[in-house]
């Protein structure tokens, strides 16, 4: 498996691959976990893990500026280099790359060993990238992928729309476990009291999640529940969002109300969302809520905006409550609903954690990705010379 990014880094594709490989290393499977070393120095470059085996080159990042070659070539082989250096040896029945840059990195490997080369490619916007369209018809049309795995409709509508033919497409929700969070140590640890509610919003600080939307939301929600605080759980994508973010909540009197924390990792969470008494997505889009799931496998209320991957997870007054993007009144107004009557948020938390269970469960997830694994094995078998 290639990934950009890996735990500790937290973000939905950071934990889709973390849990796919500790529930493959469970049934048995052999899993090498191939990610950027220089983002986590004090971590080892090469270590076993519930997940696998994780290497994380690093070395390649000194590289870069080594002037005897072009670095234009460094730029572009550096890490393949160090990753044969990792690897030296090992063979691969299946190479499965996590995005679009690393599916380059895979392409290379897999043509090399005559392995299966799988993909879930999970940027949401790499089309308004610079040459973005020819990026998507690369990895889309031209490299030897044998199978693309997708999490949502939302990323299997792209890959058709790129072309890619069903026999070589499968719609594989992220799967989650039940992990159980520790409330009360959790809310001490967060300054919170009885006498407060907390309102949890999982995600990066970015414009796409829309931050900006639930603070101007908040002095409704606060004028009638005073003792309301809002935690923003994620780092910071964005320095200039989060600059516009906290102006705009000073502006509006309730920047006392809310606290950002970026040093949470995936560990932490699960007492985060025990914390929390309802979380909150205002995003204008997503490309599956991974957080909604997780929120709801912890028995949290939910409010989430009516967008592509979002609605693909709650069902609106079944398991949450949907309200349209870049509405900041009516999001009040949902998180005053559940805020006001407990019977209805408690209702809505219990049938989410029926939703989370029988659609996003771990042991589904990691029974079709086996499946698929299969498929592109005998694919590429097929194909061979």
């Amino acid at each position: 498996m290639l990934t950009s990014t890996y735990e500790p880094v937290t973000g939905g594709a950071e934990t889709y691959l973390r849990l796919l490989g500790e529930g493959l290393v469970a049934r048995g499977h052999e899993v090498v976990v191939a990610t950027d070393g220089s983002w986590v120095p004090d971590l080892p470059r090469d270590r076993v893990e519930p997940g696998g085996r994780v290497v994380r080159p690093r070395e390649f990042d000194g590289w870069l500026d080594d002037r005897t070659k072009p670095k234009w070539r460094q730029l572009q082989y550096a890490v393949l280099e160090e990753l044969g250096e990792l690897l030296k040896g090992e063979t691969f029945d299946v190479v499965h790359a996590n995005s679009h840059d690393t599916l380059v990195l895979a392409s290379i490997i897999a043509l090399d060993l005559g392995a299966a080369l799988v993909c879930t490619l999970q940027e949401m916007t790499p089309h308004l990238e610079a040459f973005g369209s020819g990026r998507c018809r690369l990895s889309y049309q031209a490299l030897p992928v044998d199978l693309y795995l997708a999490p949502s409709r939302f990323y299997a509508e792209r890959a058709v729309g790129y072309g890619v033919p069903a026999d070589r497409l499968r719609l594989v929700y992220y799967g989650v476990r039940e992990e159980p969070g520790d409330r009360l140590a959790a809310r001490a640890e967060l300054g919170i009291t009885d006498a407060h509610r907390l309102i949890l919003c999982p995600a990066r600080l970015y414009a796409r999640k829309a931050q900006l939307d639930l603070a101007a939301a908040l002095p409704a929600v606060a004028a009638r529940h005073p003792g309301v605080r809002v935690l923003l759980a994620g780092r910071v994508s964005d320095v200039g969002y989060e600059q516009r973010l906290w102006q705009a909540l000073d502006e509006l009197g309730v920047a006392h109300l809310v606290t950002h924390r970026d040093d949470l990792y995936a560990g932490d969470m699960p007492s985060v969302y025990a914390a929390a008494d309802l979380v909150v997505l205002p995003s204008l889009e997503e490309g599956l809520g991974l957080a909604a799931v997780e929120a709801m496998y912890a028995g949290r209320p939910l409010v989430v905006t009516d967008v592509t991957g979002l609605n693909e997870v709650v069902t609106h007054e079944q398991d949450g409550l949907l309200v349209p993007p870049s509405a900041p009144d009516r999001l009040a107004a949902a998180l005053l609903r559940l805020l006001d009557d407990s019977p209805l948020a408690q209702r809505l938390a219990t049938c989410g954690r029926v939703t989370a269970h029988e659609r996003f469960g771990l042991d589904r997830m990691v029974d079709e990705t086996l499946t698929g694994y299969e498929d592109a094995r005998a694919r590429r078998a097929t194909a061979a010379p």
